[in-house]
């Protein structure tokens, strides 16, 4: 271990002062390939799933620098594949590049497209409700839209969505179904 963290930071030293591995006399995606292939735990370390950072990071780069989805697959930490996939469907301004990512991805992607792009209709795209709810609550308050919280299927989730986003509309007050939060809600407008 000691060995590869030394011969990895030479490495990272060397390529700072030196530029990439020029293959070909221009750098390529293979140089992804020959990095260290276990580089250690990423996240909570308890999914028992080892990450291969360097060469994740490392194809996300050139997936980003050739504007090529094909090289998103390539990645196996999950995080930084719908990063690699939310990059460049930032860079084309739409959420397409997110319905052709692997279901590990998908999700999150249209997660960060919405709050990235300021596209609603993102977050409808998402599979798991309580993500879903999640990104259009999110949404709701950043954009002070309350109209958005109807969409929002958990009824708890649903009216602290109309709570965040009653700032801008009073009226959102009344269409909280909990009693105690509604007239919370009230109050907080009536400061």
């Amino acid at each position: 271990l000691v060995i590869l963290l030394a011969a990895s930071a030479g490495a990272a030293i060397y390529f700072s002062q030196k530029g990439p591995v020029i293959l070909g006399q221009q750098a390529g995606e293979e140089v992804c390939d020959i990095l260290p292939i276990f580089t250690g735990q990423f996240g909570s370390g308890n999914t028992g799933i080892g990450s291969y950072i360097a060469q994740d990071i490392c194809h996300t780069v050139f997936a980003n620098e050739k504007n090529d989805v094909a090289i998103c697959n390539k990645i196996k930490t999950p995080e930084f594949k719908a990063e690699c996939y939310s990059a460049l469907a930032m860079k084309g301004g739409s959420a397409d590049v997110c319905d052709r990512a692997p279901a590990d991805a998908r999700d999150r992607c249209f997660s960060q497209i919405a709050e990235k792009l300021g596209d609603a209709k993102s977050c409808e795209k998402i599979k798991i409700a309580n993500d879903r709810d999640n990104c259009i609550s999110n949404y709701a308050s950043r954009m002070g839209d309350g109209s958005l919280c109807k969409k929002v299927t958990n009824i708890n989730q649903r009216d602290s969505c109309y709570m965040n986003t009653a700032r801008n509309n009073s009226a959102l007050c009344n269409e909280v179904s909990n009693p105690n939060m509604r007239q919370d809600c009230l109050r907080n407008i009536g400061r």
